[in-house]
């Protein structure tokens, strides 16, 4: 058998769109992902459907999988012949022990990749506002380890070097040192009164920002009960965190929104709540059954295409492409039943126009493209092609990690259709679903949707008119 390889990827410092492209590239082509503590629940979303996902995670003084066990698991997978991701917080040569795992690799003579990712260090203080370097304040910059492998756990640089030659240090996972950390650099001359950050969950919605100074952030970031994850930024540069301070100023900072999806329809409203600060999983994902697709043997037969179903276009083009029928045999008359599957008709040259399926002319020679559900109810016409999509359960890990971390705020119900599927979902999650949901801001799309809610034990906090953006960034905003 072919031995596989292992892959150790930097997923970033906590915001899910700050995994790097090749680390992306990495993971949506893993048969196996082995995945940390601080790595984001929602990147498993981009993880293939039939890959492993194992949870490794790690709190101080507690580990979930033992160091010596993961790297074993990594040698087994890969000798299995499978693509093995490792996929770490920040930067994977940052603190995050990929020395160690790559020399076990070699040691096995397993191939292996290392990947960088964007390291806390850097990133953390960005998002409060503040560059680690900075011309009028700091030239150099210091990644310290704040706690390490000795019994007591303390950390122990060069501190008179780094009290007299370093502008900023960041300190990683220095929460329970920081006392320790504040009275070596103290004693080996740096000022009391030096400016100090300790961002506690940073580049996520969990994000809080202690300000202090050497002589007060300690007693600070314990009134605050700051836990780690936690970096701890020392220098004059911190002293920019009020004016240029941004990522927690967004209108939805502090929400975790969960868009309930019942169709494979790519979402447009989680992107507008993304650039207003709120992080969001759409689940659950649906992917097409391509054992119950039905297609015609000779489209250039019919005089017309008509598409019932958004999701249909990208489903039949792909059909066109697998069966390697070149497009120009399509008829000429083609159109759709609403305005978004022709603009997604548009996106692949076609130009159709939007109609009334009881319009259509010569309906015999008319292929009809949709899911079963939607052509359930068309009667006029006599050819369809057909799909049907089912659930992924890709998603199941994603929210099982999210309802572990006690992350999701709140939950956006499109459709009556939407109730019944978060209900499905919480329930196979085993979670009592009306006792999770009257937790959280519920946001029903409709009076009838509304109704569904309430029928089913749910507390509705608000009722928009429409699917409308603006609507549910102000509902959502109004809630914080």
């Amino acid at each position: 058998m072919k031995t596989g390889k292992v892959y150790l990827v930097g997923a970033g410092p906590g915001d899910a769109g700050l995994i790097t492209v090749r680390g992306l590239e990495c993971l949506e082509k893993a048969d196996v992902v082995l995945y940390d503590r601080l790595v984001n629940p929602l990147l498993l979303e981009r993880v293939n459907e039939e890959a492993e996902c194992i949870y490794c995670g790690k709190l101080p003084d507690r580990h979930h999988l033992r160091q010596e066990a993961i790297q074993q698991l990594l040698i087994d997978k890969a000798k299995e012949g499978l693509r093995v991701v490792r996929l770490k917080g920040g930067d994977p040569g940052m603190f995050g022990r990929a020395g160690e795992e790559a020399e076990a690799l070699v040691d096995a003579g397993i191939t292996y990749e290392m990947v960088p990712g964007i390291t806390a260090g850097m990133a953390v203080p960005l998002y409060a506002g503040v560059p680690v370097t900075h011309r009028d304040f700091s030239g150099s910059f210091a990644a310290v380890t704040g706690h390490t492998k000795a019994e007591n756990g303390q950390p122990s640089p060069n501190w008179k070097a780094l009290a007299e030659g370093i502008d900023t240090i960041a300190f990683y996972m220095g929460r329970k040192n920081l006392e320790t950390i504040v009275e070596q650099l103290t004693t080996y001359g740096k000022s009391p009164h030096t400016p100090v950050l300790t961002v506690e969950w940073g580049t996520t919605g969990r994000q809080r920002t202690i300000e202090g100074t050497l002589s007060t952030i300690k007693e600070k970031a314990d009134e605050a009960n700051v836990k780690n994850p936690a970096m701890t930024l020392v220098g004059e540069v911190a002293s920019l965190h009020k004016q240029l301070n941004w990522f927690e100023k967004k209108p939805l900072f502090g929400q975790f929104v969960w868009v309930v999806k019942t169709s494979s329809f790519p979402g447009e409203i989680a992107n507008v709540l993304r650039e207003n600060g709120a992080e969001v999983l759409e689940a659950p994902c649906y992917l097409f059954n391509k054992s119950k697709v039905t297609f015609p043997d000779e489209v250039s037969r019919y005089h017309s295409l008509y598409f019932n179903a958004f999701e249909s276009v990208s489903y039949f083009f792909d059909m066109l492409k697998q069966r390697q029928i070149d497009i120009r045999f399509l008829p000429k008359n083609i159109s759709g039943s609403t305005q978004r599957i022709v603009n997604k008709l548009a996106e692949y040259g076609i130009f159709a126009e939007k109609q009334n399926i009881q319009n259509i002319d010569n309906p015999d020679y008319c292929l009809c493209i949709g899911s079963e559900e939607s052509l359930s109810s068309i009667t006029n016409l006599s050819s369809y092609c057909t799909h049907t999509v089912i659930k992924s359960s890709k998603t199941r890990e994603t929210l099982d990690r999210l309802i572990q971390d006690d992350l999701i705020n709140a939950v956006v119900l499109p459709s009556s259709k939407a109730i019944n599927t978060v209900i499905e979902e919480l329930y196979n999650a085993g979670v009592s679903a009306v006792e999770w949901l009257n937790n959280k801001t519920i946001i029903c799309y409709g009076p009838h949707t509304k109704e569904a809610a309430i029928a089913k034990g749910l507390t509705v906090h608000s009722t928009l008119t429409s699917p409308n953006s603006k609507e549910l960034v102000s509902t959502l905003r109004s809630d914080l």
